[in-house]
């Protein structure tokens, strides 16, 4: 039989960590995934090498015992376990009778089109003669994770500025599921929050669940960035004389100082009134006329126009 660089196959170094193997093992399985790769007759093959070679090299005690061969053998030479091989580490790993020569044939759930996983190689049976019979009454260790999901929130701009709860239901297999899921103070349009191991499940646990925050205007306010804009109504003659008005926020009703000879269209801030305080809120002047005047009105009106130097 052929020896098998797991090492090599997994593109990784024989002193790698635990950490940089699962890593590398993911983006390999991701790439030549039999349901991404569904052109390519060659990619069940190398899927199959990349989980065996994972199975060994993920596990503290198989991983040992595969070691102990040695750094000297090269992918493709012939092979043979050396005498008393069996006995290494006290005995089989796996509490058997290792049964060299006898292969054992199992298949792995990789969700639809993935077609058979298949048995492990007659140089991992050497090895581990036991594991595919352990295998049958045995949990399996993960392989290929299920794919991520995402679906959208909405939220209005006084959650996002407060920060808010939402209750989202799941469909599992057979059952459902009611999540409640907390949306961060100054959460943005656009932005994603990952539940952990909700998404499709798979062989090797579920994937992840995004959640997209939208975020709604009610007409009320506009957000730029973190600032928040509302418009102000004023008459004519508080433009032109100034006042002071109260203006809603998401903070609640605030005063505000209206300046005299204000424009429509100028902006007044409050510092710090921003989505969720890291922006300012801006009461954008919006100059309202009456749509009637009593003839007292349109006689000062008049009376204002005769006695104004002001021109546009």
């Amino acid at each position: 039989m052929e020896y098998k660089d797991y090492y090599k196959v997994l593109g990784v170094e024989r002193n790698a960590t635990q950490e940089e193997i699962k890593k590398r093992y993911r983006k390999l399985a991701r790439d030549c995934h039999p349901d991404t790769c569904r052109n390519d007759p060659g990619a069940e093959k190398r899927f199959k090498e990349i989980n065996e070679a994972y199975e060994v090299l993920k596990d503290t005690e198989k991983r040992k015992r595969y070691d102990a061969l040695g750094s000297h053998w090269q992918e493709g030479q012939s092979f043979r376990p050396p005498p008393g091989f069996e006995h290494i580490f006290g005995g089989n790993p796996f509490g058997g009778r290792g049964r060299p020569g006898r292969t054992h044939s199992f298949s792995f759930d990789f969700g639809p089109g993935a077609g058979k996983a298949g048995g492990f190689s007659d140089f991992f049976e050497s090895l581990f003669g036991d594991f595919g019979a352990a295998a049958q009454t045995a949990p399996r260790s993960p392989f290929a994770r299920g794919s991520d999901m995402e679906t959208e929130v909405r939220i209005s701009i006084e959650e996002a500025h407060s920060g808010t709860t939402r209750e989202i239901q799941l469909q599992g297999a057979g059952d459902k599921k009611r999540l409640n899921v907390k949306i961060p103070a100054g959460a943005h349009d656009g932005m994603k929050i990952r539940l952990a191991n909700q998404g499709s499940p798979g062989a090797g646990g579920a994937g992840d669940l995004y959640l997209r925050v939208r975020i709604s205007s009610n007409g009320k306010y506009r957000l730029e960035g973190n600032d928040i804009v509302a418009d102000l109504p004023v008459t004519p003659w508080d433009a032109a004389l100034g006042s002071t008005k109260t203006i809603e926020t998401p903070d609640g009703s605030l005063s505000i100082k209206i300046p005299a000879g204000v424009s429509s269209g100028q902006r007044l801030r409050l510092k710090g009134r921003g989505l969720a305080h890291k922006g300012d809120f801006f009461a954008q002047v919006k100059i309202v006329m009456p749509k009637s005047l009593s003839s007292e009105e349109k006689r000062l009106f008049a009376e204002l126009k005769k006695v104004s130097s002001f021109s546009v």
